[in-house]
């Protein structure tokens, strides 16, 4: 499985990597544009977990271009969220999936099944 984490924290993708099985291929964009021109360029990914406010894309956006561009990587993308009330209606309306800081590994595996 290749995953796409968006993550514009070092310490934080670096847990996140570590966290998730070793037989997963996975690939750390430090920012929403990097992880666009991979997807762009054709790069399929199983999932993805994107935090929800990449210093230079906010995940809205991010999400928007790959409802656009890409559905099937849309509907594999798991927001990582700090808080669950600033960001409710852009998480339920469509409903996504979602965990919630601090990341756990049990969180990531549970997301990951129920990737489509």
């Amino acid at each position: 499985m290749r995953i796409l984490v968006i993550e514009s924290d070092p310490v934080t993708a670096d847990l996140i990597e570590s966290a998730l099985p070793n037989e997963h291929e996975v690939v750390v964009a430090m920012s929403g544009r990097a992880a666009l021109e991979r997807i762009a360029i054709g790069r399929a990914f199983d999932a993805v977990f994107c935090e929800i406010d990449p210093p230079d894309i906010k995940a809205k956006e991010i999400y928007e271009r790959l409802e656009a561009g890409s559905p099937p990587t849309a509907m594999r993308v798991t927001f990582i969220v700090s808080e669950i009330k600033p960001n409710r209606a852009f998480l339920e309306k469509p409903p996504k999936r979602y965990v919630v800081r601090p990341v756990t590994a049990s969180a990531l595996r549970d997301a990951l099944r129920a990737t489509p």
